[in-house]
């Protein structure tokens, strides 16, 4: 269902080859590798815990207008939009990044904030 390709917004991301409805959680979130420390590439889903998960999670791009969310407390990604076939799963980092550098953004939505947040530094 979920395959990693070339992106335009940035590198390699994660695209569906399914219809994804609203509000479906769609991938549980592997706890095998987790950090008690920022780690780049790695996804933050909070209380100062990443989780580095090189099939899905380490290549989802953020987008301004995501279609889809890291649900902190059920560990999973959800859709917050229905997502059609052949689309790029998107997240808006800024949901689970509260702390840490500012990125230029390249998600090309109308409503782009021009940044996003990584973080760089443990919670406080």
């Amino acid at each position: 269902m979920l395959a990693k390709k070339q992106s335009k917004i940035h590198g390699k991301g994660i695209f569906t080859d399914a219809f994804i409805l609203k509000e479906t959680p769609f991938y549980k979130i592997p706890l095998k590798k987790v950090y008690y420390k920022p780690e780049l590439m790695y996804a933050y889903i909070g209380e100062g815990i990443s989780v580095s998960d090189k099939k899905v999670l380490n290549w989802i791009n953020h987008s301004c207008e995501p279609n889809a969310r890291i649900d902190t407390k059920k560990l999973v990604l959800a859709a917050i939009r229905d997502i059609l076939p052949g689309e790029e799963i998107t997240v808006n980092y800024n949901d689970t990044e509260v702390v840490g550098s500012r990125v230029a953004c390249n998600c090309r939505s109308e409503n782009c904030r021009r940044y996003f947040i990584i973080r760089s530094q443990p919670p406080k």
